[in-house]
């Protein structure tokens, strides 16, 4: 499910390109020095590149400054988080959010656009590297042009390596600045913790399905080694392996902790990288501050800090031959692996992040000191809701801005109303009009407000009687509504009213009956998974509970229930 709702709102993003602009910035008089960063993720999956990403968030955090992560997904056990969190519902775009800010560092190119979208702030894009700078002959042109939009619309964009700023440079014709990545050295450090075994290992890290990582030639060259040398391999990975791979190494560590990867670094006789490409690659410098000998491909990431034969031994990429040959020079000559080990750790100091970070501040600080230039003021729009009705304080702001810079005539925002005490509903509104723009685009600010007029709901049919707990004359409202409508949204949103007038009149068998008979369109309705689960007995289905979870408040929809994963409908 999470890949097929990330390809839908990749294909909105492409469909809307035609839209996309430059951001425009202009020079605030003052810079200050605390200030907001968002930090907008597509993943927060295991990975080194997330892993940097909550490098960041923690130790700017750490400094005082005010970090929020903004995902679609929930939030990670894997790694620590001392930021601010915001999930997102899938239905609803990503850059939608974000709340407001000073400075927004879009993690990924898919979402420039949709981050510059909002007006909210300068939008700084963070590029680690993909196929898109390694493999970008091997694209099709649609997502070329694309990509080569995105890269073109923000002003600011920085990477985490030399080699990755010059193919940045060649490909897309931008310059990027250059802040390295670094390693925590409360935690990769040489010490006598390490993974005890009986016989010594070898280590790589890198999941199966990426195959860039080289993880097959890695096995081969161990088969080539095994009658002659008694090694494990060790596997370090962060997605569980087919069988078929798995009973190719001695042991599989599925997403470790930091501290049990720094352990088996420690233990290790050495590491094994073997690449095909990095922008900057991480794992190396970690066996090397661990005071692991370490044996690397060639690529332009690990050359950022890599010489061979002084702090690693570089092998050919995709030649299995050549790095089964310096696997055994390593293994066989003690005074080449101690001379590994020591230049190794004296490379991994210069790459610590109480340095890294304060040019991280640096950067942002400068960014911050720049705002969204306007393309429209307050005074042009009518506005028909006040700041104290945002239930998110500095939503106002968000709002505001949107305001400044859309290209939208009318603007939505969810407005929330209080059924009862265990039932909020929010209804997609209009609440701002342009007064000279009359194009009859809408856009939408994900920013609810908060209702204290159930007037307007009770002018409605079938919403007066359920408020007034008659609930058998809201039944055939609803159902009437539901038979007069063509439009398949507000049939489920009447459905979902139907259901719910007959779980309150104690009629829970004909209402699971009904609902079984229903035939959805929308597999992405969260409150199908609701009301499954709602009208289950005390037992509760998991996957209905988890579906919800992904896909929150079914906020695509014109009404839907606000908060869907905490009210207990009575």
């Amino acid at each position: 499910m999470y890949e097929e709702l990330k390809l839908k709102e990749f294909y909105k993003r492409l469909a809307q390109q035609y839209m996309s602009e430059k951001q425009v910035l202009s020079q605030q008089d003052k810079a200050e020095d605390l200030f907001h960063i968002v930090y907008v993720m597509s993943s927060v999956a295991v990975s080194g590149g997330v892993k940097i990403i909550f490098e960041h968030v923690n130790r700017l955090t750490r400094l005082g400054i005010k970090v929020t992560i903004v995902t679609h997904f929930g939030k990670p056990c894997w790694y620590p988080i001392d930021a601010t969190y915001i999930q997102v519902p899938f239905t609803v775009e990503l850059a939608k959010g974000i709340p407001n800010c000073d400075v927004i560092v879009s993690t990924y190119w898919d979402h420039i656009q949709s981050c510059i979208d909002t007006g909210i702030a300068p939008v700084v894009y963070f590029e680690q590297g993909d196929f898109h700078l390694f493999d970008y002959e091997g694209m099709n042109e649609t997502l070329k042009l694309f990509i080569k939009r995105q890269y073109e619309l923000p002003t600011f964009i920085y990477t985490v390596s030399k080699s990755a700023a010059k193919l940045i440079n060649k490909i897309y014709g931008r310059e990027a600045s250059v802040i390295h990545n670094a390693i925590d050295e409360s935690i990769f450090y040489e010490g006598s913790s390490s993974f005890k075994t009986e016989k010594p290992y070898m280590l790589m890290v890198g999941a199966e399905s990426a195959t860039f990582k080289g993880i097959r030639e890695i096995i081969e060259a161990y088969n080539a080694i095994q009658q002659e040398y008694d090694i494990s391999l060790f596997w370090i990975t962060p997605e569980e392996p087919s069988n078929d791979m798995r009973n190719k190494v001695t042991k599989t560590f599925v997403q470790p902790s930091q501290s049990t990867i720094a352990d088996l670094y420690r233990g290790a006789r050495l590491y094994v990288s073997a690449s095909h490409y990095e922008s900057f690659s991480l794992p190396p410098l970690e066996a090397m501050s661990c005071g692991c000998p370490v044996i690397t491909t060639e690529n332009d990431g690990v050359l950022e800090y890599a010489i061979d034969r002084e702090n690693v031994l570089l092998c050919r990429i995709r030649d299995p031959i050549d790095l089964t040959s310096k696997i055994k020079k390593v293994l066989d000559d003690e005074d080449l692996a101690d001379l590994l080990i020591t230049n190794g750790l004296s490379t991994a100091k210069l790459f610590k992040w109480h340095v890294i970070i304060d040019e991280i501040y640096d950067y942002y600080k400068k960014i911050a000191s720049f705002e969204v230039k306007r393309q429209h003021t307050e005074e042009d729009w009518n506005i028909e809701i006040s700041e104290d009705a945002f239930i998110n304080p500095s939503d106002y702001i968000k709002f505001l801005k949107l305001l400044n810079i859309t290209k939208a005539s009318v603007i939505k925002v969810p407005v929330v109303y209080e059924i009862d005490s265990s039932l909020k509903i929010a209804r997609w509104e209009v609440v701002a009009y342009h007064k000279k723009i009359q194009n009859h685009v809408e856009d939408i600010c994900y920013s609810p407000v908060q209702s204290d007029n159930n007037q307007i709901l009770i002018n409605h049919k079938g919403y007066r009687p359920f408020i007034e707990r008659e609930f058998e004359e809201a039944l055939k409202d609803f159902t009437l509504l539901y038979d007069e409508t063509k439009d398949p949204q507000l049939q489920a949103v009447y459905f979902r009213w139907m259901l719910l007038c007959l779980y309150r009149l104690q009629r829970r068998f004909e209402a699971k009956k009904k609902l079984r008979k229903h035939s959805f369109q929308d597999k992405y309705f969260s409150e199908i998974y609701f009301l499954n689960k709602l009208l289950e007995k005390k037992n509760s289905n998991e996957t209905n509970t988890w579906k919800m979870s992904i896909l929150g408040d079914a906020v695509s929809y014109p009404e839907y229930i606000y908060q869907i994963n905490k009210p207990s409908v009575k």
